[in-house]
């Protein structure tokens, strides 16, 4: 069966909703997000084409993920705006090839919108993703894969289920160990200003 891009965007609504039940401040930030996302099943979609980024080979073929989510997957991947946007670093070779995010809903995302960044992040087993910061507060939600987050020096493991709020411009990090990461991520405020490594 063909799935679309609203398919996916309903199945990380439904996942992402279960922040709301979260105790602390990861639930008022879920509120936000969900209210901010397109709820028009005829809203108009751009176009998808099949993605040139390795990670979309990677992500159809992730283990561990609910069924519900390797049927969706397993037919878009492949067709998801992969990208990664870093200059490259002599400290992290081939970092490009082992992770990328695809917005799903935001200012560039084949869902526009200019108040909400939302979409998935995949990060391949064994990786560092740097420290980095940005304007947009930011919400992630692990599906499935452990990782180590780092958010203003502190580290702590996060497995799936695990929402992880990033205020504006906190320095994080992450490292995956033994399995890839895939989780859902939305940016709120100024979404518009880019990443850049702390």
């Amino acid at each position: 069966m063909g799935y679309s891009l609203l398919d996916l965007l309903a199945l990380m609504q439904g996942h992402f909703a279960e922040g709301l039940t979260v105790e602390g401040v990861a639930s008022p930030e879920a509120a936000l997000v969900l209210s901010l996302l397109p709820d028009d099943p005829a809203l108009p979609l751009a176009q998808l084409a099949p993605s040139s980024h390795p990670v979309a080979a990677l992500v159809a073929a992730t283990h561990g993920l609910d069924p519900a989510w390797t049927e969706v997957l397993g037919s878009l991947a492949p067709v998801l705006p992969w990208r990664f946007t870093y200059a490259p670093r002599a400290d992290a070779p081939g970092l490009e090839n082992r992770m990328a995010w695809a917005e799903i809903v935001g200012p560039a995302a084949p869902l526009r919108n200019d108040r909400v960044g939302f979409g998935l992040t995949f990060i391949d087993r064994d990786t560092y993703y740097l420290p980095h910061r940005h304007p947009a507060v930011e919400l992630y939600n692990v599906v499935t894969g452990r990782a180590l987050w780092t958010l203003d020096g502190v580290t702590a493991p996060r497995p799936p289920g695990s929402f992880i709020l990033h205020p504006s411009s906190a320095v994080h990090a992450m490292r995956t160990l033994g399995d890839p990461m895939l989780a859902i991520y939305s940016w709120s405020g100024d979404i518009v200003s880019p990443t850049i490594y702390a």
